[in-house]
């Protein structure tokens, strides 16, 4: 959009009629976003409420055919155009309020536009960002209505009020207005990921890697594997089987990675022959595995040990209790080697990686009964609970499932101040 342009549409803001003004009058802080028209464009102001009832306004935007424009309050009070096009900011840190979330009034003005048919309501919670990506690519609504609207992400720069922004896809070919050739996808590929397009990106790099293999195969690899290209490989590795093979052994029955990672690193520690599909692809793989866990030792050493106490005191932040549960670190090597044994899961494998934290073993405990096994939890570094096991990999109950929730909400606050300590750092 011209300069010219822009000057000339800070002119042409629409008033806001009293109807609308009324629904911003109040008490308490809150933020709201007017949208209106006049003519062809969309227009948007952006209203920041005091605690006590004022009004203010922050800044203003224009969504039209040929680009849109921010604009924000200058130092003599008028307004200016900003060079940082972004989500509108309602309050500074400085002030101690950072919520910038808002409502948006008279949603209705959209359908009035020339950004009519933006599919909005389809995208992620970045309006202002959605609607400055379709002034500049109008064929994001190909994606939108076809299933790919997940190829249009939202994410923000950091913890703690930092910026949001949208991020695409960089296989999105923006240049095309034709969606098999926005996606680079031919017509039975388009029609195989029928709703399978969460894969997209994955089969893509499937794609590739294999360029000989069937789509229908390639779907079925990315399905399983998503981007673990290496762990792939080690598979492949392992047994000497086809991709292909490997993953439709793990579809058909229903296993996990982890665990038929953990089930090679016991048939490598038994000295079994991998490339014999009797043992890499066993009819009864739970079975198989349970019984290889109670025959592998998983002996902890003294350096092992030593690693483990010097990391308890790190780890006590993410110990946590609620309601009648409780989650605890293991106190030594020996009491996660017991843990597999009474619970007959793989929990004694992952060990020497607690110890060295590279992740992190949790114990679930009943409140009155701390000492005696009930579910062992896997927390990456960064966060993410990998799995929770009971006794033979049972199914978590109603009670645990509240617990974790609880866990995933204490753990998203611990390891958000840990990161910004670090960043501060």
């Amino acid at each position: 959009m011209r300069q010219a342009r822009k000057d000339a549409l800070l002119h042409s803001f629409p008033v806001i009629p009293s109807a609308l003004m009324d629904k911003m009058k109040g008490k308490y802080a809150g933020n709201y976003v007017v949208l209106l028209t006049n003519g062809n464009e969309l227009f948007a102001r952006c209203f920041h409420r005091y605690f006590g009832g004022q009004l203010v306004e922050r800044q203003r935007y224009v969504f039209a055919t040929d680009g849109s424009v921010r604009y924000g309050l200058s130092d003599t009070g008028g307004w200016k155009i900003l060079k940082e096009f972004r989500e509108p900011v309602f309050s500074q840190r400085v002030y101690g309020y950072t919520d910038n979330s808002y409502m948006v009034l008279n949603p209705g003005a959209v359908e009035k536009s020339c950004v009519k048919y933006c599919c909005y309501d389809k995208a992620p919670d970045l309006l202002f960002e959605y609607l400055h990506l379709y002034c500049k690519h109008p064929n994001v609504e190909y994606l939108m209505k076809s299933g790919y609207a997940h190829l249009i992400t939202a994410r923000c720069t950091g913890w703690y009020g930092g910026t949001n922004y949208l991020e695409t896809s960089k296989l999105i070919n923006w240049k095309s207005n034709n969606l098999l050739k926005m996606l680079s996808l031919n017509r039975d590929e388009f029609k195989l990921l029928a709703g399978n397009e969460k894969h997209y990106e994955a089969y893509i790099m499937w794609r590739e890697v294999f360029p000989k293999i069937k789509p229908a195969d390639l779907l079925m690899i990315a399905a399983e594997f998503g981007y673990e290209r290496g762990t792939m490989q080690r598979f492949c590795a392992a047994t000497g089987l086809m991709p292909q093979r490997i993953s439709r052994y793990l579809k058909e029955h229903n296993v996990q990675k982890y665990e038929y990672s953990d089930y090679l690193d016991q048939c490598r520690k038994l000295r079994y022959d991998m490339h014999d599909t009797a043992i890499s692809m066993p009819h009864d793989f739970q079975g198989i595995h349970t019984r290889l866990t109670a025959i592998v030792k998983y002996n902890a050493t003294k350096e092992m040990q030593e690693q483990l106490a010097q990391r308890m005191e790190e780890r006590k932040p993410l110990e946590f209790a609620f309601g009648t549960l409780l989650i605890r670190q293991p106190e030594s090597m020996q009491e996660i080697i017991d843990e597999g044994k009474a619970l007959y899961h793989c929990v004694g494998g992952y060990a020497e990686r607690h110890a060295k934290g590279k992740l992190h073993i949790m114990f679930i405990r009943k409140v009155d009964k701390p000492d005696v096994p009930y579910y062992t939890v896997e927390v990456c570094t960064d966060g993410r609970i990998n799995q929770v096991r009971g006794l033979r990999n049972c199914r978590t109950t109603p009670e645990v499932d509240a617990f974790i929730k609880a866990y995933k909400e204490y753990l998203a606050g611990v390891i958000g101040k840990k990161q910004k300590a670090r960043k501060t750092a």
